[in-house]
């Protein structure tokens, strides 16, 4: 961000130098057109006084003596010259239309050779410095011209890239919502999961408490019944002992006498033995069923730690998780913030290039498509220019 900051400002400052430069440009060119204007209309007319019959018909009444001293000083041969000279000049005036060959032609025509000679070499030696500094602006045109479409070229490819980059940081951004929101949820889960297991553990249990306290309250009535009923049977199992004898005619109305009398031998209860028995095995199946349920208890309260202990890891993963997933998509929102930014300037880089590729061509359009021409043109009136003084300095060495 700070590399493209530091370019935009340069470009901003390149863009603030061409402008001023090109507004410069114009202006000068404005004035040159004015001036060149004002020049050959001043040209124009004071060839087309010069060149009236009354002009001619006064100057040979009032300075014909130079001029008649001139042409009579010139010999039919350099009066031949002079007018190939002039010739000359008023040809390269005609084709390139600039009036101060004009001038430079009537000159040769009136004014003495040294004059007209000098006035050839400044001529020449603007025009060289014309066609210099028209080389150098359509250098300096073609070089920026270039440097602006390799920078807008860059700034296009920035811009591709910066454009691309974006679309995969709004996809990640939306892809680490998503995880981000699916971790959520499965932490939600997770959590009423665990919930729910504790609930149930909670009601396994006091079903364990409740099935251990009715079997032991079963086994303690039936072993309650057992004991009395061992106790009964047991008296009932007891050897008689023998009683007095028992004598008829001991006894009378009213009083039994040595009775009572002995009973016969006493045999065992068979349907005792089974009661016992029988309250026995209620008794074992009690039991039983009370260590099954302590088992079935040990085995939930096993299951439910280990599903506790796995839950807390997950939740602890998916904890860890979200840290980085929140990282991550922090990351990627502050690198998309920056990328808006840095596109954002991008743009503005485009539209300081294209604005300065417009001053650029009204300044360059014009040098660039008729540089050619102009140079031909130039290098014409140059030449005529060395041609009318190699004419005129033959004629002086004659």
């Amino acid at each position: 961000l700070e590399d493209t900051q530091a370019q935009l400002e340069l470009d901003r400052t390149f863009l603030a130098n061409l402008k001023k430069k090109c507004a410069e440009s114009d202006a000068e060119f404005e004035q040159r057109v004015k001036d060149r204007t004002t020049e050959i209309a001043a040209v124009e007319d004071t060839i087309a006084i010069l060149n009236t019959d009354a002009s001619f018909d006064n100057f040979d009444k009032t300075v014909s003596v130079a001029f008649l001293q001139t042409d009579a000083e010139l010999s039919a041969s350099q009066r031949e010259r002079l007018g190939r000279a002039a010739a000359t000049l008023e040809r390269a005036a005609a084709l390139t239309g600039l009036p101060a060959l004009s001038l430079i032609a009537t000159q040769a025509r009136l004014d003495a050779f040294t004059k007209v000679k000098e006035e050839i070499d400044k001529m020449v030696v603007e025009l060289g410095k014309q066609q210099q500094d028209e080389v150098e602006h359509r250098d300096w045109c073609i070089d920026e011209l270039n440097k602006n479409n390799r920078t807008t070229e860059a700034a296009y490819d920035e811009q591709a890239s910066l454009e691309a980059k974006i679309a995969d940081l709004e996809k990640d951004m939306e892809y680490l919502s998503t995880e981000i929101n699916a971790t959520t949820a499965a932490v939600a889960e997770m959590q009423e999961q665990m919930k729910r297991a504790s609930e149930n553990r909670e009601g396994e249990n006091a079903d364990f408490q409740e099935t251990v306290t009715d079997q032991r309250l079963t086994q303690m009535i039936l072993q309650k019944a057992h004991d009395r009923m061992a106790q009964v049977y047991a008296m009932l199992q007891e050897e008689p002992k023998a009683g007095a004898p028992h004598i008829q005619t001991s006894g009378n109305a009213t009083d039994p006498g040595n009775g009572p009398a002995r009973f016969t031998k006493y045999e065992q209860h068979t349907g005792g033995s089974r009661v016992v028995s029988m309250l026995e095995t209620v008794m074992a199946d009690s039991q039983k069923m009370e260590d099954e349920a302590h088992r079935s208890e040990q085995d939930s309260q096993a299951a439910y730690e280990n599903f506790m202990k796995d839950s807390n890891k997950s939740l602890r993963q998916y904890s860890e998780t979200l840290v980085s997933l929140a990282e991550a998509k922090a990351a990627a929102d502050a690198s998309l913030a920056m990328t808006k930014e840095d596109l954002k300037s991008t743009f503005t880089e485009l539209e300081g290039l294209n604005s300065a590729l417009g001053d650029l061509k009204k300044s360059c359009d014009f040098v660039l498509k008729n540089f050619g021409a102009r140079q031909e043109a130039r290098a014409a009136e140059i030449e005529a220019l060395r041609e009318a003084k190699a004419i005129l300095s033959g004629m002086a060495s004659e």
